[in-house]
């Protein structure tokens, strides 16, 4: 049962990575040393784009250069933001973003289209009465497998357009609470201004071109009061 799961995730680590090459999907890392001062506003120290593959061999790089920073920094604060995106679109890789939830749709058609093969393989010879034009469950598959590969146009359709909307406004910041996205703004400013006077309380990410900074918003004293 637990080599059966094992094997299960395996495949489905082999159909992400296929869709991802099929989508050339091209990861890379950019990484900054920044703090932040009162304000929140930034202050880059040093950057860093590298492809991900890269990423562990270097990461002494990264532990050196913090630690020279926090050296030169010590009341600062000086942390290591990473950006993970692709380097074709220019868009932000991860869970939860646009080009995961593409190349995961890509891949559960390929899952569904390899089950209903070995399906029909085992049944052809082991069924003398398999009729692959009327067997239920062969429809069901094929209904699921039509429902996804609609469900995948439908996300395609929607990472073109992101896509063509990124490199015309490169400079647009993405603001979410959670997964929500609450708009997109021109500036950094902007963007706080606007959770700040949103009214809503939770975890805010705020996502640009090789850019990226969360923060929790807590209750206003005067709501908690209520």
């Amino acid at each position: 049962m637990v080599r059966e799961r094992i094997d299960d995730w395996m495949q489905m680590a082999k159909d992400l990575a296929h869709a991802e090459r099929e989508l050339q999907i091209e990861h890379w890392v950019y990484i900054t040393f920044e703090y932040r001062e009162d304000d929140r506003s930034r202050v880059v120290l040093h950057k860093i784009d590298m492809p991900r593959r890269m990423f562990d061999r270097w990461q002494w790089l990264v532990e050196w250069r913090r630690a020279k920073y926090v050296c030169q920094y010590p009341r600062k604060g000086v942390q290591v933001y990473y950006c993970y995106y692709d380097k074709r679109t220019g868009l932000q890789t991860g869970f939860g973003s646009l080009l995961s939830c593409v190349a995961a749709a890509k891949a559960q058609i390929t899952k569904i289209g390899r089950k209903m093969e070995e399906y029909v393989s085992y049944m052809s010879g082991n069924d003398l009465f398999f009729d692959p034009t009327t067997d239920e469950k062969l429809r069901c598959a094929k209904k699921k497998l039509a429902q996804k590969r609609a469900k995948y146009a439908e996300l395609c359709a929607l990472l073109q357009s992101e896509v063509a909307k990124h490199r015309a406004n490169p400079g647009i910041y993405k603001l979410f609470i959670g997964f929500r996205k609450l708009g997109e703004f021109t500036d950094i400013p902007q963007a706080r201004k606007f959770a700040e006077e949103s009214g809503e309380t939770g975890t805010f990410n705020l996502i640009g071109d090789r850019f990226r900074d969360s923060w929790y918003q807590p209750k206003h004293i005067g709501e908690a009061g209520n």
